[in-house]
């Protein structure tokens, strides 16, 4: 799993089939549709409302800001929350290409219309700053205290 709310992957997982030539497929670039903007009437159906699951997943109310301030910034662009969803996903160096799944022929589009985003690097940037930076592995934290 690797979309905007779910970047555990970045932490060791991305970087580790990057270094040793490891295809990487990762699924959910949308976040179940939390980032497909559909989320912000906050009457919307869906998986996030109706399966536990999905609603234990993305249920974090920073997850739905991160989704708000997304969508903002999608609309700002012109494109759909969708395509820059997965596009940020595909953009990824260690992605080979992200698994999309669509219930309609329109989140099908939308999903596919991510090919028409121009992804630059400074762009993946500014998307990443609308979301909070993965922790490293909690095996690792001693990594992390300055060195005496």
């Amino acid at each position: 799993m690797y979309n905007l709310v779910k970047r555990q992957a970045e932490v060791e997982i991305l970087p580790m089939a990057a270094a040793n030539g490891v295809s990487v497929f990762p699924y959910s670039p949308a976040g179940g549709g939390l980032l497909s903007g559909k989320y912000a009437d906050k009457s919307a159906q869906g998986r996030l409302a109706t399966n536990k699951m999905y609603t234990s997943r993305y249920g974090e109310p920073w997850m739905h800001e991160v989704a708000e301030k997304f969508a903002a910034f999608c609309k700002q662009l012109g494109k759909h929350p969708m395509s820059v969803a997965v596009a940020w996903v595909a953009a990824h160096p260690a992605v080979t290409a992200p698994i999309i799944g669509a219930r309609s022929l329109e989140q099908l589009q939308a999903s596919l219309d991510s090919l028409k985003v121009d992804m630059t690097p400074a762009l993946w940037q500014e998307i990443a700053a609308l979301s909070r930076t993965p922790p490293p592995a909690t095996d690792r934290l001693e990594e992390q205290k300055p060195k005496a």
